[in-house]
């Protein structure tokens, strides 16, 4: 077995631990949306102007706007524009060892956006990890507790995605 394989096996185990805490856990839903935080796969990611288009459907300014990227290609406008990370900024059992990732983590979001495909296990970590009071994603079964929300879009359309998002968070009234 190769450290990749090992660091990926290890990172589920302590996942799956962490999801079982996370049942227990209380929390407490924002009374509005300032301070976003999203996470989004490079690969899904491309060209596509998210944080502009994220600003307008929800009406926040962009500074209000943290997105870190999870690069699974080298890209080096995404390196360039935007907070990354990868699977070397993880040790074995999860750990986050690079300080970009752990300020996310530590940041209190009100609402947390994962882009990312339900089966990057290290981008599911920082999900679980965060400190976000309200948090969101594509749908699937897995991630259930993961997640307060989630849209259930066929595909990955970002844009069908926002804009069911804005829906939903105007329905809350969290917007």
């Amino acid at each position: 077995m190769n450290f990749t394989a090992l660091k990926k096996k290890t990172a589920f185990h302590y996942y799956e631990k962490q999801l079982k805490k996370q049942k227990k856990v209380d929390k407490k839903t924002p009374e509005k949306i300032n301070t976003i935080g999203v996470l989004a796969d490079s690969r899904l990611f491309g060209s596509y102007d998210l944080s502009r288009n994220l600003s307008q459907k929800l009406n926040l300014p962009h500074k209000n706007l943290e997105i870190i990227i999870f690069e699974n290609l080298k890209d080096d406008f995404v390196t360039q524009h935007y907070n990354t990370f990868t699977e070397k900024d993880f040790g074995i059992y999860g750990k986050i060892k690079a300080q970009n990732v752990l300020g996310f983590v530590e940041s209190p979001y009100d609402l947390l956006i994962n882009y990312c495909s339900y089966d990057s296990i290290f981008a599911n970590i920082v999900t679980i990890r965060s400190k976000a009071k309200f948090k969101v994603g594509f749908a699937h079964e897995s991630l259930q507790d993961i997640y307060d929300f989630m849209i259930s879009v066929e595909g990955n359309k970002i844009d069908i995605f926002n804009d069911e998002l804005a829906k939903y968070l105007q329905i809350l009234n969290l917007l």
